[in-house]
């Protein structure tokens, strides 16, 4: 599949490989480049770990008020409907909503959205399935605290230079009460050594009410491979918005993240030492 990373294919090496000459400046900078793109793949097939948070605090018609939300996410890689799947699991933990002299601090609701991953082409995919939204919410400031189904849709592209990729998904509550589309565009610009340009500003829109919002934002952020094979993204990316529709919507969001990828270990198979002396394997009475 072309959008899987070589590390998620399980490979087996020889123990002489250990000796082989360090890979090249080329060769290293390639690695940096596929890494980065590895890291910031929507549908990259790796488990991963991933904690974010947007700070908020400025909310358009509503001075003094403001909101923080880290949001703790899992995606979990697995085998379904006859090809590759990615379940993502998204929680707003210690979410927190302040103004008018008060403060509510809690959780959100949990989001769900499972993807079965088609290639488009050897650097391509799409990904494409159902979404849930479980009304987690500890108040009613800090989410719907509604059932809500929906789909998502992903699809991706990686080139030498980058990553572009976009995020589709639209959500309805059962009672018809909220409902809400959104678009999340991502460009990634490589820059050598592990850092890369971003932007990936996510666009809402309630298509009951006409609110809305459209930021745009430019950030920063580093891929370093450990050396137990695990990948760590790490970013910050101030947001703007340039349209806000409906009293509650960030005017500006600053946005850092923390991700870690477990990609499979590779197996190495040592070899047996070669021998001339056929008795060396084999007994023979005195």
């Amino acid at each position: 599949m072309g959008l899987l990373p070589s590390a998620w294919a399980e490979t087996e090496s020889p123990a002489s490989e250990a000796s082989s000459s360090p890979p090249s400046a080329a060769d290293a900078a390639s690695q940096q480049s596929n890494d980065a793109n590895t890291a910031n793949n929507p549908l990259t097939v790796i488990p991963a770990v991933v904690l974010q948070n947007y700070y908020q605090p400025v909310l358009r018609g509503a001075p003094g008020t403001g909101a923080n939300q880290p949001i703790l996410r899992a995606v979990m890689p697995h085998e379904a409907f006859g090809g590759s799947n990615l379940l993502r699991l998204s929680l707003p933990v210690g979410s927190a909503a302040w103004g008018n002299g008060n403060s509510n601090a809690g959780l959100g609701d949990l989001t769900l959205f499972n993807v079965r991953i088609f290639d488009l082409s050897s650097t391509a995919g799409i990904g494409v399935g159902p979404l849930v939204v479980l009304p987690t919410a500890t108040d009613a400031a800090l989410g719907s605290r509604q059932w809500q189904l929906g789909a998502q849709a992903t699809v991706s592209s990686h080139f030498n230079w980058g990553l572009l990729a976009a995020l589709v998904s639209y959500q309805a509550s059962v009672d018809g009460d909220a409902n809400a589309l959104t678009i999340q565009p991502f460009v990634f610009r490589n820059l050598g050594k592990g850092y890369y340009l971003r932007s990936s500003g996510i666009m809402t829109f309630d298509t009951r009410t006409g609110d809305g919002v459209v930021p745009i934002g430019l950030g920063l952020g580093k891929v370093t491979r450990l050396a137990n094979g695990n990948i760590v993204n790490v970013y910050l990316e101030p947001q703007i918005s340039v349209d806000a529709r409906g009293t509650g919507q960030p005017e500006f969001q600053l946005f850092a993240g923390f991700n870690i990828q477990f990609p499979p270990k590779a197996k190495a198979v040592a070899t047996a030492p070669a021998t001339s002396d056929p008795s060396a394997s084999t007994q023979r009475p005195d």
